[in-house]
């Protein structure tokens, strides 16, 4: 089953002029007076400057500094995709819930620099953990973890290690909290069924006018649908246990220490739900094993590292160790290819939908990402028999080191 999705010519006159405004407007949105959202938190001393930060799909995020008798500090704002969420009172009770629940593990562990180590929500002035502007926008704000930077694409093997064991670590952490307590904050989020039936009514609704340029690419990941959702059936009824997981646990999700290179913590909450760890492994291979960014055009050049999976796989093993059942350790070494085919499937169905979801950059945005992704899930299929050594070896490695 052969994609290397050549870069197809798009549709001219109107409709690319209506698409490049919602480019213009989904890539910058308008610009927030940051003193003013300030205001509304307990935020110490004199705001100072702020500017946008990172390169989330979903939320607007800003850093801003502040001075407090000759010391500086710095928070996070984030302006809320209520869009994607729209139960943003749901959303940040889990928020709420699960920090607390991290904070209070890591201090019976007793652990060092903690607030390093988890995501500390900053009160409105009225006490909340979210507020909203003159305009409507919804806003929260965390402490800025100084000192720690995410990686996308990782600077090599240590970076992946590191990310994985962060992130299995932080599923150990959450064992002991029931994934009923919490709310479904996206429902059937990762749920391939229903997501390829999304992109088949996307498709027959085409309200961009776009289904005609990617019919190839529908096609394909059609095929690949079928063949991974037999494998991903067998996986369940396998025995694969439902879990609390961070469900979207990619590679810059993981703050990496700058001087010792150790994994402190995991961000972006918001999928923290009921699930499965192979939706979190899968996300980690998907943008970790891949040195190509996610939206790469030159599909030629992408190629999946065997080095950097083994690296994710020992990482994720040793940190889940004392959790981990063997019918998900069986599973793990598919993961990437379905979290990729997932992600085909979403950014095509948002692509035919007029990018509705993801935050887009360029006009055919999404529709880069799907093919990228597209070829990911064909380089991963290629390398199945390593991944699966490479997991096998990885396990034993991980119980001799336990005992």
């Amino acid at each position: 089953m052969g994609y290397l999705g050549v870069r197809g010519e798009r549709s001219v006159g109107q409709r690319d002029a209506r698409r490049a405004r919602r480019v213009e407007h989904a890539a910058h949105g308008s610009d927030p007076d940051l003193a003013s959202i300030g205001r509304r938190f307990e935020l110490p001393g004199a705001y100072v400057a702020g500017t946008r930060h990172g390169s989330g799909h979903i939320h607007e995020t800003f850093v801003v500094s502040y001075a407090d008798a000759g010391r500086r500090a710095r928070f996070v704002h984030q302006r809320l995709n209520t869009h994607v969420f729209a139960d943003l009172a749901a959303l940040m009770r889990n928020l709420e819930r699960v920090t607390g629940h991290l904070r209070a593990g890591l201090e019976r562990e007793g652990a060092r620099d903690l607030e390093r180590r988890c995501l500390t929500l900053v009160p409105t002035r009225d006490g909340r953990s979210f507020c909203t502007d003159d305009e409507g926008g919804v806003w929260r704000t965390f402490r800025f973890i100084e000192g720690a930077r995410t990686h996308d694409p990782p600077a090599g093997p240590a970076v992946a290690f590191e990310a994985a064991r962060a992130c299995a670590g932080f599923v150990a952490r959450l064992a002991d909290l029931d994934p009923h307590e919490l709310a479904v904050t996206i429902p059937r989020f990762h749920d391939l069924a229903s997501r390829f039936a999304d992109l088949q009514t996307a498709r027959r609704a085409d309200v961009a006018g776009l289904a005609a340029d990617v019919g190839r690419e529908i096609d394909a990941a059609s095929l690949w649908f079928e063949r991974l959702a037999r494998e991903l059936e067998r996986e369940g009824a396998a025995g694969v246990p439902r879990r609390s997981v961070h469900n979207d646990c990619k590679l810059n999700n993981v703050m990496i220490d700058e001087a010792t290179g150790e994994g402190v913590c995991v961000i972006d909450l918001d999928t923290v739900m009921e699930g499965s760890v192979l939706f979190d492994f899968g996300a980690l291979v998907r943008t970790a094993a891949c040195p190509s960014p996610e939206d790469e055009v030159d599909l030629a050049s992408m190629r999946f590292d065997l080095g950097l999976f083994e690296a994710l796989a020992r990482g994720y093993l040793l940190g889940g160790e004392s959790f981990l059942t063997e019918p998900e350790i069986r599973a793990l070494s598919s993961a990437g290819s379905l979290l990729a085919l997932q992600h085909v499937i979403r950014f095509l169905t948002d692509h035919l939908s007029g990018d509705v979801y993801f935050r887009i950059h360029r006009e055919g945005h999404n529709l880069d990402r799907a093919r990228a992704q597209l070829r990911l899930v064909e380089l991963m299929d290629e390398a199945s028999d390593a991944t699966r050594r490479i997991v096998t070896r990885a396990a034993r490695e991980a119980r001799r080191a336990a005992r």
